[in-house]
């Protein structure tokens, strides 16, 4: 497998390619430590995330994915480079322009608010253990105050406001978790049996869930034992598959 590295807004990114390439692409949105620097990637280094990508691209998908600015949690600034990542991959390789998404905890939210911007080039997006609402992460990050400073500095940073105007803004998105229930691309939901960091986002997904399935929308919800996490590539690119028939 070759892999790629290259700057966007001086944010560094990464792609793989296959060896048969099928001619569609995935991209990835990661959480909010997963970092891509000048050398390699939190997706590289990690064994098993990078056995994933090795099972996307055995099955011919091409993967790529940015730095993000970091911990993001969503911003603005972040979902414009995601968008300009898409165009940049979009025009400089041979893909179907309709992509499938992989967010994965943060990037939940990065793709919450870059789904209307590409609402006519996702084909499918995966959710791993998402965190689908940043008001309700900080409510639970509040039961540990040393992580709550750590996430209020973020976005402080990242929405460029003081740290005590932070929670008050945040407060009017309370609710905004329910735009998951408007797309109207399949999704796959794939919860970790493990507590994780956004473990009481469990009650919001299922929620989502089965509003999504009432409206008859192709929604799945898969929990994952963590003896099983290591299979979780050859699921993304089966359940991908699926969504291939409309070119």
């Amino acid at each position: 497998m070759y892999q790629r590295l290259f700057q966007l807004e001086q944010e560094w990114c990464m792609i793989h390619y296959p060896e048969r390439p099928n001619g569609f692409a995935v991209m990835i949105i990661g959480d909010s430590h997963h970092y891509v620097d000048g050398k390699s990637s939190f997706w590289v280094q990690h064994e098993a995330r990078y056995k994933w990508i090795q099972d996307l691209t055995s099955k011919g998908y091409i993967v790529y994915y940015s730095n993000l600015y970091g911990a993001n949690w969503g911003s603005d600034q972040a979902v414009q480079l995601a968008r300009r990542l898409y165009q940049h991959v979009k025009r400089n390789e041979i893909i179907n322009g309709k992509i499938h998404i992989l967010a994965e905890g943060m990037g939940a939210l990065v793709l919450k608010k870059l789904y209307p911007k590409l609402e006519n080039d996702i084909r499918s997006a995966v959710m791993l253990s998402p965190c689908v609402s940043l008001y309700d992460h900080l409510e639970q990050e509040k039961e540990q105050k040393f992580f709550y400073k750590k996430v209020i500095k973020e976005l402080s940073q990242v929405l460029k406001v003081k740290e005590e105007e932070c929670e008050a803004l945040i407060l009017q998105r309370s609710r905004d978790y329910e735009l998951f229930k408007a797309m109207s691309i399949p999704l796959y939901i794939v919860q970790s049996m493990t507590l994780n960091r956004y473990k009481n986002q469990f009650t919001l997904i299922k929620d989502i869930y089965t509003e999504r399935l009432q409206k008859g929308t192709h929604t799945d919800l898969f929990i994952v034992l963590p003896e099983k996490r290591g299979s979780l590539g050859r699921k993304f690119s089966s359940y991908f598959s699926l969504h291939e028939k409309e070119l």
